[in-house]
């Protein structure tokens, strides 16, 4: 009889272990259909671990690098949108949980009582740095880049640059020029930023800002390299 049960209770451990192993492959390797969109030519490196993945919607020419965690609600949002790239070992949260008087953060994590929770939305042409957080509710602006470690607990402007827990805007990508300029190579008219849209921009959060990007036309040798990844990607 000890055997027995000594058989059983080893068939009962591996039990427990495959249906952990399987939960975990689940999330590390999810399945294109299981996403609520994935646009074309967008590249996922695996592993990475991504809850709800019918609830993640990313656009054309989207790059989730190895290793991104996305923590997300049932019912919450992400959107990531096209030619973003999202840096190894990112973690984007829907949901946040708030202290209750009364309730131990055991049960609070389990319970789910009084969670903040908010889509998070990640706009065109946005670089968000390795090992970077996003929280619940933000939204990344248009251009923008987030370096790496930062703490984004709120919305990002666009042509932000963001650095720092919390993440706080120290720079911006290009001039207005320099911006026109990119939105014309990038973007049909009718989706490109206005100038009144670009003075109220600058006026309210980079008046005092350095520029990061470059502005100047790119050399023979740039083209060539930019002319073989879009081969690799089969793009035009």
């Amino acid at each position: 009889m000890g055997s027995i049960r000594n058989k059983i209770r080893i068939v009962q451990q591996f039990m427990r272990c495959f249906k952990s192993f399987m939960k975990w492959a689940i999330h590390s390797f999810p399945r294109g259909s299981s996403f609520g969109q994935i646009g074309q030519h967008t590249v996922i490196e695996y592993p990475c671990n991504i809850g709800n993945p019918n609830q993640v919607y990313l656009a054309d020419q989207v790059a989730i690098r190895y290793g991104i965690s996305i923590i997300n609600a049932k019912h919450e949002k992400v959107t990531i949108k096209k030619y973003s790239v999202i840096a190894p070992q990112c973690t984007i949260v829907t949901n946040s949980h708030r202290a209750t008087v009364g309730v131990p953060q055991f049960i609070l994590g389990e319970s789910h009582v009084n969670d903040k929770s908010g889509d998070v939305v990640i706009e065109e042409d946005v670089w968000v740095g390795a090992n970077s957080t996003i929280l619940a509710g933000v939204s990344i602006g248009r251009g923008a880049t987030i370096g790496a470690c930062a703490l984004v607990t709120k919305d990002i402007p666009p042509y932000a640059l963001a650095i720092g827990s919390p993440a706080k805007i120290v720079g911006v990508k290009f001039t207005k020029n320099g911006i026109i300029k990119h939105e014309k190579m990038l973007y049909p008219i009718e989706e490109r930023l206005t100038l009144d849209e670009l003075d109220e921009l600058f006026e309210k959060y980079y008046s005092d800002k350095k520029i990061f990007g470059v502005e100047d036309e790119l050399t023979l040798e740039q083209q060539v390299k930019i002319h073989s990844v879009k081969q690799v990607h089969n793009l035009q």
